[in-house]
C-alpha cells in the first residue's frame, strides 16, 4: 500500500509575491456598519476590488481592515466573503480582538479557513472612540501575540502579519514595539505590517534594526492619503497611534489654504514620494489607507505606480525627498528619540547596520526602586504558584487585579493588568509618541516596564516568553 500523499498548499498570490521580492499595494477598505444593507455593502466591495485589481503598473491587492474605529460594523472576514473566490489568496484579511472571546475567534479562523482566506493580520483592537477608562476596561481585548500563535497552531495553510507603530518617540517606548513584535514573529508571523505615519527615519530605523538581528521579514509599512476631514479626526485622536507633528501640521494648514485642489495635489505627491522610499529602503510593499472610494484608490495605485518607475535609485529619490518633505519636523516633541545617526543618508549601511545610540540612564525614581525591590522579596516566584496564593498582599503592593495566571517575576514586578486592554506581551499600537497611554493617565504600563528593565539590567528577557493572557476565555 503507497504512503498517503500529502495534499499541496493551496495558492496563495500574496504570500509569492513578498517571499518573490515583488513590492506590493494594498489597498485599505473598512467593514461597513451593521446598518448597511449587506448586498449594496458587498456590491461596494466588489467595485473596490474591480478597480484595485484594474491597475496594472504596480502588484495591487486589498487589506480588509476589522472594526478598525467601530463596534457596530461588519466582520471583516464576514465582508471579505464580497470578494471573488479566485482572487482570495491575492487579498489581506484583519482579525480585530476587541470585544471579541476567545471562542469567537475560533469561530472566525474557522469562517476564514472555510472562506479560503488565509493572508490575515492578528490586532487587538483599539479602544472605541469615546469610552472612559472605565468603558475600556469592561470590554475583553485579545491580544494579537496569543492569536498568531494560536492561528499558527491550526493545520490550515494561514499566512500571518503581525502589526507594530515605528513612531515612538523615547527608546523605552520604541524598545516595548519592538519587543512585542519579536514575540509575534517567534508566534508564527512571516510578515510585518507597520503603523501609519510619515516619519520617513523611523521606518528605516525599523528595518535597521530587525536586519541587524537577522530577522529578515517582509515588512509594509502602512501610508495615509490625507483630506481635510482625515486631518481633523488625526488631531482630534479619534485614530489611536496615528501622529501629526506641530510643524508637518502647519505645512498641511498651509496647504490647505490656498485651495482643495492644490491640497490634494499635494497629498498625492507626498504619497508618491513615500510609497517609492519605502521600496527603495527595503519595504516590501506599502498598505494604503485613505482612499475611500473605487475612483480616488484607482487613481491613487496608478500614481504610486508612476512614482515607483520614477524613482530608480535611491539618490534620486533623496533629492526630491530633501527639497519637497524634509521641509517638516516629522518628530512630535523636541528631544525626541531615533536609534540610528545618519538615516536617510543612504538606503543601507555600507558594510553592516550602525550602532544603535546609547538610551542613556533611565529616569527610575526612588519610589519605583522601593517597590521593585519590595515585590521582589514578596513575590519571587509568583509565576510559579497558584494565581491565588497571597493574593491579598498582591493587591496591596502589586495592584493586583485577581487574574488567573500571576507574571510579576516576569514583567518587573509590575503588573500588566494595570493595562487598560489587559495586554501582557507589551505596548498596544495607540501608545502615544511619548510614552503614555492611549487612554489612561500616565505612562504606558509597558513603557514602564521597558524602563525598570533596562535599569535593572534585563532588558533583552522582555522578549523570551510569550506570556498568557491570565483570564479564561
Amino acid at each position: 500500500m503507497s504512503d498517503p500523499v500529502t495534499p499541496a498548499a493551496p495558492a496563495n498570490r500574496f504570500r509569492d509575491s513578498l517571499s518573490n521580492g515583488e513590492f506590493v499595494l494594498l489597498v485599505e477598505s473598512s467593514s461597513p456598519s451593521l446598518s448597511n444593507d449587506p448586498i449594496a455593502a458587498g456590491e461596494r466591495l466588489a467595485a473596490f476590488e474591480e478597480a484595485v485589481l484594474s491597475v496594472s503598473n504596480v502588484n495591487t491587492a486589498l487589506a480588509v481592515t476589522d472594526r478598525y474605529l467601530s463596534l457596530d460594523a461588519w466582520r471583516a472576514v464576514e465582508y471579505a466573503n464580497a470578494l471573488r473566490e479566485e482572487n482570495r489568496d491575492r487579498h489581506v484579511i484583519y482579525l480585530s480582538g476587541r470585544n471579541t472571546t476567545g471562542e469567537e475567534l475560533r469561530q472566525l479562523s474557522d469562517a476564514a479557513a472555510k472562506s479560503r482566506l488565509f493572508n490575515v493580520v492578528p490586532v487587538s483592537g483599539n479602544c472605541v472612540p469615546g469610552d472612559t477608562l472605565r468603558e475600556c476596561r469592561k470590554r475583553v481585548f485579545s491580544e494579537s501575540v496569543g492569536v498568531i500563535r494560536n492561528l499558527a497552531e491550526r493545520k490550515e495553510p494561514f499566512f500571518l502579519g503581525g502589526t507594530t507603530n515605528p513612531y515612538a518617540y523615547t527608546p523605552f517606548t520604541m524598545m516595548g514595539q519592538y519587543f512585542k513584535l519579536v514575540k509575534k514573529l517567534n508566534a508564527g508571523a512571516s510578515f510585518v505590517v507597520a503603523q501609519a505615519g510619515w516619519d520617513m527615519l523611523k521606518l528605516q530605523s525599523l528595518r535597521w534594526y530587525f536586519s541587524g538581528r537577522s530577522l529578515f521579514y517582509p515588512m509594509i509599512a502602512r501610508l495615509v492619503l490625507l483630506t481635510p476631514n482625515l486631518v481633523e479626526k488625526i488631531l482630534a485622536g479619534e485614530y489611536p497611534g496615528i501622529n501629526i507633528s506641530p510643524d508637518f501640521q502647519k505645512i498641511l494648514e498651509k496647504e490647505l489654504r490656498y485651495s482643495l485642489n492644490q491640497f490634494e495635489a499635494a497629498q498625492y505627491r507626498r504619497l508618491e514620494l513615500q510609497a517609492a522610499g519605502c521600496r527603495l529602503l527595503g519595504f516590501s510593499g506599502i498598505q494604503l489607507a485613505g482612499a475611500e472610494t473605487p475612483g480616488r484608490a484607482k487613481i491613487a495605485a496608478e500614481r504610486i505606480g508612476n512614482a515607483l518607475r520614477e524613482f530608480n535609485s535611491f539618490d534620486s529619490w533623496l533629492e526630491e525627498y530633501n527639497s519637497y518633505l524634509a521641509r517638516a519636523e516629522m518628530s512630535p516633541f523636541t528631544g525626541s528619540f531615533y536609534l540610528y545617526d545618519h538615516t536617510l543618508r543612504r538606503a543601507y549601511p555600507d558594510e553592516e547596520i550602525p550602532v544603535a545610540r546609547d538610551f542613556g540612564e533611565p529616569e527610575i525614581t526612588p519610589g519605583e526602586k522601593f517597590r521593585f525591590k519590595l515585590r521582589r522579596f514578596l513575590f519571587p516566584h509568583a509565576d510559579r504558584q497558584r494565581a491565588e496564593s497571597r493574593r491579598l498582599l498582591k493587591k496591596l503592593f502589586a495592584s493586583c487585579r485577581g487574574c488567573s495566571s500571576c507574571r510579576l517575576p516576569k514583567t518587573e514586578f509590575i503588573c500588566t493588568e494595570g493595562c487598560p486592554k489587559r495586554l501582557p506581551n507589551g505596548p498596544c499600537g495607540g501608545v502615544k509618541p511619548h510614552g503614555n497611554c492611549e487612554i489612561a493617565p500616565g505612562e504606558c504600563v509597558h513603557s514602564r516596564i521597558v524602563r525598570l528593565a533596562h535599569w535593572n539590567g534585563t532588558l533583552p528577557a522582555l522578549e523570551d516568553e510569550i506570556l498568557d493572557s491570565g483570564w479564561d476565555d
